[in-house]
């Protein structure tokens, strides 16, 4: 069985939605039979390299909160987060652009660290509040992650995997993904947002027992 996750390093929910996810397979049996696919795409495809700006202050003139209203929002899902092991520093965070990340991930996609590289580059800008678009970041979130050296500095130097980082995000338009995180179940059943761990668990459940259906 197969799960395609469409989500942004820059997208709070998303980290949350992933960590959900794991939390589920950890209950769900076939577990070992799932495999999950890390699919690139842009809140902000024209942000810069680093804003100068907060997260406080871009949350507040976007959604026109007051900062207290911020406050709350940051609280809530640091309290989500931490259900899941997920850690939420909002005060560290730099903005910026996330296209090289997602390259970064798509050169992982198919290997065993694909999860341990995409949950590092989450935990680099959510808990350590390093800048993703900065390369000795990349750098060293690959090599803690164990992705190969050289793949990923020849990633990291160059425009390595943009092509297939714009398919990815092709492929979300196609399907009227607007939104994420989105995840999608052997490309029949989706699961918008960053549902509940048993919601995710039924749903992983319900997709197992129908596959096994139609396989039959």
């Amino acid at each position: 069985m197969q799960i395609d996750i469409w989500s942004d390093f820059a997208c709070p929910w998303c980290a949350l939605g992933i960590y959900r996810l794991d939390a589920a397979l950890g209950q769900f049996e076939h577990a070992d039979a799932v495999q999950v696919v890390h699919r690139a795409f842009e809140l902000d495809p024209h942000a810069p390299a680093r804003r100068p700006q907060s997260m406080d202050e871009v949350l507040a003139r976007k959604y026109g909160m007051s900062p207290a209203q911020v406050q709350e929002g940051h609280r809530r899902l640091t309290a989500l987060g931490d259900e899941v092991g997920m850690t939420f520093a909002f005060e560290r965070i730099q903005l910026g652009n996330t296209f090289d990340a997602h390259r970064l991930a798509r050169a992982a996609r198919g290997t065993a660290v694909e999860g341990a590289l995409v949950k590092g580059l989450f935990g680099a800008y959510f808990t350590d509040g390093r800048l993703l678009s900065d390369r000795a970041v990349q750098t060293e979130v690959a090599a803690a992650a164990g992705l190969d050296a050289d793949l990923a500095r020849d990633t990291i130097e160059s425009d390595r995997w943009s092509t297939e980082v714009r398919d990815d995000e092709d492929e979300a338009r196609a399907r009227d993904i607007t939104g994420v995180p989105h995840f999608l179940i052997n490309g029949t059943w989706a699961i918008p947002g960053a549902q509940d761990v048993e919601t995710i668990g039924l749903v992983l459940n319900r997709a197992w027992a129908r596959s096994q259906v139609s396989a039959t």
